[in-house]
């Protein structure tokens, strides 16, 4: 039986997570994702973050709330949170939930990484003025087109590890 994970590392300084055997993403791993980005930004570690969702084919309401928490700690620290590699399938889940606005999303780590080593705009740049209930949301980059989806449950898509035995 497969048992969804987070696993985290430095990339070129930024830190980024990757989720493993998360076909639907459980609010778990999320929530570990959540203690390990806390800790690394207590020990001063460098408060930007990339969410890798490749293999990622749903993620619920719980796992949201934890991303939202997430976005929460990298601000409070003076970073910035981008999701990457997100399923068409997930991103609708963002949008419906009205926390699109909230992200930035990057077809790819590298492009995602990318954006976090450039320095970021200034306040008036970064953030504009919404109607929903917080008065300010980061502007987004421009969605990307969906990708074409694994034609079974758990197909091409799913990230494995691989299991002894």
């Amino acid at each position: 039986m497969l048992k969804p994970s987070v696993e985290v590392r430095l990339e070129n300084g930024v830190f980024v997570a990757e989720f493993w055997d998360c076909l639907r993403l459980d609010p778990a791993p999320v929530q570990d994702l959540r203690r390990e980005f806390e800790s690394h930004v207590t020990k001063k570690g460098h408060p930007d973050l990339v969410v890798d969702l490749l293999g990622v084919g749903f993620a619920g309401s719980a796992a949201l709330g934890g991303f939202v928490a997430l976005q929460r700690t990298a601000r409070q620290h003076g970073g910035r949170m981008v999701f990457c590699n997100v399923d068409p399938t997930v991103r609708e889940v963002f949008r419906v939930s009205k926390l699109e606005g909230l992200y930035t999303f990057s077809a790819d780590r590298a492009t995602a990484i990318a954006h976090l080593l450039k320095p970021s705009p200034g306040p008036a740049e970064s953030l504009t003025p919404a109607a929903s209930d917080s008065p300010l949301v980061p502007s987004v980059e421009p969605a990307t087109p969906p990708r074409p989806r694994p034609s079974a449950i758990g197909g091409d898509r799913m990230r494995r590890r691989k299991t002894e035995g």
